[in-house]
């Protein structure tokens, strides 16, 4: 396994008002790590990128006008794109940079390892021209770092790629930029959108067309715990596995763990350590590109992963939701998981 820091990511695209998203999140996850061996992991980068290297990249997943949109009002910086997301005077350079990293990686990426990209800012609500499914605001994110992921594994020759989303905020951007592509399984697990910021990724939402059947949306209800998310977590292997992915982007995102401010779910080490023997055992290339988490979800989630992606042993004890909610979650999980199945095998 390598974790990459994106050097910039700590000292750019910094909010001038309080703002959730911004570099202390990196700082919190690299003291986390470095108070463990896993810090042996950790190798800083600093990617010395050209605007005009990453247009052709970010052309092949954003449509011309939204790009040229954050062109003018990044030249206005500092700004506000809505009440969410934010340009500072140097945020255009960590994006170009961003974008760059994800690609160079991905695009060289040919055994089964693993890598994580810790970079900011996030991604997956960054549709093809920005707010995706009629999202209020593009939630943090600017440009679609899983998309740019998915796109250099398909220029370094792989052809069925599976996308994981454990972000509790659904990815709506990633999955409308792949709602009608068979070739991009998009599996994600987040918050009931009810009444959840983006108010997407409902389980009906199951792709269109020649995509039907590969976008995959399961749901938490509110205070749902480490035991329901490990119901989810044993339909989602399947479903990979069923479709048989030759490579896997995560969308790792540590905002439902318990407390983490943003969300309202009971998660817990636990999950995040699942989650890391999922991606383990899938024993795929992977590459997991940072979205969101705020405080202790990255402390706590992040090491907690890897510790599972390594097969380092930890025992942590699960939280419980409530009855009722669970069995919700475990209904509406096998709903889902059966419908999909369906596709899948019928599709072979």
């Amino acid at each position: 396994m390598k974790i990459f820091v994106e050097k910039n990511s700590i000292q750019k695209h910094v909010p001038w008002f309080y703002h959730p998203e911004n570099p202390r999140r990196v700082e919190i996850i690299i003291n986390a790590l470095s108070k463990t061996f896993l810090n042996s992991y950790m190798l800083y980068v600093d990617v010395q990128s050209e605007l005009n290297d990453v247009l052709p990249l970010l052309g092949k997943i954003h449509c011309k006008r939204y790009i040229e949109y954050i062109l003018d009002r990044a030249s206005k910086s500092p700004c506000e794109l809505d009440p969410d997301t934010y340009l500072s005077r140097d945020s255009l350079e960590l994006l170009v940079e961003t974008v760059n990293l994800v690609y160079e990686i991905a695009v060289s990426h040919r055994n089964n390892d693993i890598i994580f990209l810790i970079i900011r800012p996030p991604g997956h609500h960054a549709g093809r021209c920005g707010k995706a499914f009629n999202a209020p605001t593009l939630g943090f994110c600017i440009f679609n770092n899983a998309a740019i992921a998915v796109e250099a594994l398909k220029d370094n020759g792989y052809n069925k790629i599976a996308v994981l989303d454990f972000d509790i905020h659904h990815g709506n951007g990633t999955q409308e930029i792949y709602y009608k592509d068979p070739t991009v399984l998009h599996i994600d697990i987040h918050r009931n959108p009810i009444d959840f910021y983006p108010f997407t990724g409902y389980p009906e939402q199951i792709g269109k067309g020649r995509g039907k059947g590969y976008s995959v949306n399961f749901i938490l209800e509110p205070e749902s715990g480490d035991d329901s998310y490990s119901y989810i977590l044993d339909h989602v292997l399947e479903i990979i596995e069923a479709y048989s992915p030759e490579a896997l982007i995560v969308s790792a995102g540590f905002d439902g763990f318990m407390d983490d401010g943003l969300a309202d779910t009971l998660l817990t080490e636990y999950t995040y350590y699942n989650i890391g023997k999922l991606l383990k055992e899938l024993d795929l290339p992977t590459i997991l590109v940072l979205e969101g988490g705020y405080n202790i979800g990255l402390e706590r989630g992040v090491p907690a992963l890897i510790y599972g992606a390594l097969g380092i042993k930890k025992q942590y004890k699960p939280s419980k939701s409530k009855e009722t909610i669970y069995k919700l979650n475990m209904m509406q999980a096998i709903k889902l998981y059966s419908h999909i199945l369906k596709y899948l095998k019928k599709r072979g």
